[in-house]
């Protein structure tokens, strides 16, 4: 009916068209002229409903056929953007980011805008301007043979072939496989707990160090050192050379939960059991089931507080510090309110060198409460893309060696403080990377990493008492309870969550770590699904 609509309108303007002044019509031989622009756009995708000639199903098609090879070109692209930016990631670390699970998206408005233009502005436009030339070309050729069924197969294929290269490209087959896997983390988690403390406990000061690890300091890899200004800052500190980052780590949140929490991190919304908040909503509380540091130090009657130059929102991290006993959390949103120099901000947050001016006044506040404190900092300089800040002058022409060596020579300043205020004297340090580098398409260094004969965490750490590393090898799930033992309280066994402390002697028979690196890697990898539930529900 419509359609009809359509061809008595542009019907009626025609003949008015060829109506002289007197209303008369013109000869026969008279022209109508065009119809309207919006009328053949009209015309063009309603369907047609005449006997015979209709062109309901062609037109149909040719519908059909543009959208599914805009969903193509936008699936290819997104797999793109990803590899290009990320590198390879899984896919819990995909979902961990996604604001309906625990996450706060990208954390950069930049990669966010380019994301909507490169895996959908451009596609839709690509596509678009194909099937537009396409009509064109059939309306000045006359006639073009209309879209059969069989047109559809093309369009379909290449659906089905980018979807399989988002799908590889996001893990997806090996998430899928990890889920067949009866086993479970249950068998060889312990809950974390002390069984004595010291008489006079240790402060803690813990500084994530953005994806900082031992391979930076290859000279044979870079040319130099670019680790140099840490290396000189704490020498004479006890060095883990061989600290892994655990089977499906390898970004912030993960390295943090994996320190902190003795435990892989595993996203809300793929946890069978679990009622995940309305979709496009923040989740309310993070592990709020899990025992994880910051709770174990509460109990003892600790201060934690967090220092960190981003968003503290990314990543969940106000809420995961928030439901594990940190009662002052301060970040970008505070800095940018205090009128911080823009210049001093980069798209992920404020540069490290402004970052430690600020933790040195809340440290200040911490140590007049007159009681044990963790202060937990998180460095990002390093972060792709490397920012470089106007305080920070080098000759490098790599961005990220440059921001290594600022960055570094940031913290190096800080531990200078600690020592000329006295800090050292009653406090644990540890320095470690929060993760190893990611190694997306643009970023630099990717091929000097990849090709890296191992790549370990950067970990060293200051005591007051003596440090005596007991292990050859362990990873990021360890260090809950090092951390514990290097503070001087009790840990049965040295276990807590699934790992075994580093720093006394203590058996693997019977845990995780005994596990062969297949095997461990598919038991992190297993869904585990009873146990997380009780870790996402308070």
């Amino acid at each position: 009916m419509s359609s009809e609509i359509a061809r008595g309108i542009a019907s009626a303007t025609a003949r008015r068209s060829c109506a002289d002044r007197d209303g008369s019509l013109m000869r026969p031989s008279c022209h109508p002229a065009a119809p309207a622009p919006w009328l053949v756009g009209f015309s063009l995708v309603m369907p047609q409903n005449q006997t015979g000639t209709g062109y309901r199903g062609p037109r149909l098609r040719t519908i059909m056929s543009w959208l599914i090879s805009t969903i193509a070109l936008f699936l290819v692209a997104l797999a793109g953007w990803i590899r290009f930016h990320f590198g390879a990631v899984s896919f819990e670390q995909i979902v961990n980011n996604l604001p309906i699970s625990s996450g706060e998206g990208v954390g950069n408005n930049d990669l966010l805008h380019e994301a909507i233009v490169v895996c959908i502005v451009v596609p839709a436009t690509l596509t678009t301007l194909a099937f537009a030339g396409r009509w064109v070309w059939r309306r000045k050729r006359g006639a073009l043979p209309p879209l059969r069924r069989r047109h559809l197969i093309a369009p379909t294929l290449a659906l089905v072939v980018a979807l399989s290269v988002l799908l590889t490209v996001a893990g997806v087959p090996q998430f899928a496989a990890a889920q067949l896997d009866p086993r479970t983390i249950a068998d060889y988690y312990r809950t974390p707990a002390v069984t004595s403390a010291p008489a006079e406990p240790r402060n803690l000061i813990t500084i994530y160090l953005e994806s900082t690890e031992n391979t930076w300091r290859d000279t044979s890899i870079f040319g130099e050192n670019l680790l140099a200004n840490l290396d000189a800052a704490t020498a004479g500190w006890p060095s883990y050379e061989t600290l892994q980052q655990y089977p499906t780590g390898g970004w912030t949140m993960a390295g943090i939960v994996g320190t902190e929490c003795g435990f892989a991190l595993k996203s809300k919304l793929l946890t069978i059991g679990v009622n995940s908040n309305v979709q496009g909503e923040q989740v309310e509380s993070y592990l709020p089931g899990a025992t994880c540091l910051g709770d174990v130090l509460e109990a003892q009657g600790y201060t934690n507080a967090y220092v960190g130059g981003a968003n503290v929102r990314f990543g969940g991290k106000d809420t995961y510090l928030t439901d594990h006993g940190y009662t002052s959390i301060e970040g970008r949103e505070k800095w940018e309110s205090q009128g911080e120099d823009p210049s001093d901000i980069s798209i992920w947050g404020l540069s490290d060198a402004r970052l430690f001016v600020h933790a040195k006044d809340t440290l200040e506040r911490l140590r007049k409460t007159g009681t044990p404190y963790n202060l937990t900092l998180l460095t990002m300089d390093n972060h792709e893309p490397a920012a470089v800040f106007p305080s920070c002058t080098d000759d490098e022409t790599e961005p990220m060696a440059t921001a290594l060596k600022c960055s570094g020579k940031a913290v190096a300043g800080f531990l200078a403080y600690l020592e000329d205020t006295g800090v050292l004297d009653d406090t644990v340090v540890m320095l470690m990377g929060d993760h190893v580098k990611n190694t997306g398409d643009s970023d630099q260094f990717r091929t000097e990493l990849e090709n890296a004969p191992e790549r370990t965490i950067f970990f060293r750490v200051h005591s007051p008492d003596q440090v005596r590393f007991t292990r050859e090898n362990a990873d990021q799930l360890s260090v809950l309870p090092t951390t514990l033992e290097l503070l001087g309280f009790g840990v049965r066994d040295g276990r807590a969550g699934l790992g075994v402390s580093f720093v006394g002697n203590h058996a693997l028979t019977g845990t995780a770590e005994e596990l062969p690196a297949g095997d461990y890697a598919t038991l992190l990898a297993a869904p585990s699904s009873k146990i997380y539930q009780l870790f996402w529900q308070s």
